[in-house]
């Protein structure tokens, strides 16, 4: 995933879901379908916000990049494109963590050349895993945020486990860094660190 352009985000087309886990109609609005980016950029960076979806595209040496977020939900579209704005990969990644469900890779031809299941290993699921922040009051950021701290949630191998990794802001100065079992969503490991305002 070398290109995978996240930035600030760091880290298609969106509908609403329900209870702010990944919908069947989120799922079935992606597709393994090759596809060319028809925007023409202007800057590195440029940001659009239509109703209520806010639409990032991103330019680098590397390619073209495509995120959109949509103010209701934990989860966005994330589209990667070559240089030549064929599609590189697309998929859906929790809006400031790793990539879930099903990711489609392109070679520069558009043709179909991966499927991965980025959920593979991991039977304690996404929607799991927002069912845990929402039971813990610990708070997920819906659609796009510029600034301030955010949850994070990452997919990790540790010690040959797959496991959930929550950072989560507790006050103004201190960080909860939460370790949960991908298999069982079971807590692993739990520490308070220093929030250090960069």
């Amino acid at each position: 995933m070398k290109k995978l352009i996240f930035l600030a985000v760091s880290n298609v087309f969106f509908i609403q879901c329900q209870s702010q886990k990944i919908s069947k109609d989120m799922i079935s609005n992606l597709d393994n379908k090759s596809e060319k980016l028809t925007k023409i950029m202007k800057d590195s960076r440029e940001d659009i916000i239509i109703n209520k979806e806010h639409i990032i595209y991103t330019s680098a040496n590397v390619g073209f990049g495509e995120v959109k977020y949509n103010e209701e939900t934990y989860f966005s579209f994330v589209k990667n494109f070559y240089p030549s704005k064929s599609i590189e990969n697309k998929g859906i990644a929790f809006n400031n963590g790793s990539p879930v469900g099903i990711w489609y890779y392109f070679d520069e031809l558009g043709n179909l050349i991966k499927e991965e299941n980025t959920d593979e290993g991991y039977d304690f699921s996404p929607e799991d895993v927002v069912e845990y922040c929402e039971k813990h009051k610990i708070q997920l950021p819906k659609g796009y945020q510029d600034s301030g701290f955010q949850t994070k949630v990452d997919k990790r191998e540790e010690n040959g486990k797959k496991v959930w990794k929550i950072s989560h802001q507790i006050s103004g100065d201190e960080i909860e860094k939460l370790i949960l079992d991908g298999k069982t969503g079971k807590e692993l490991s739990k520490k308070i660190v220093p929030f250090i305002n960069n």
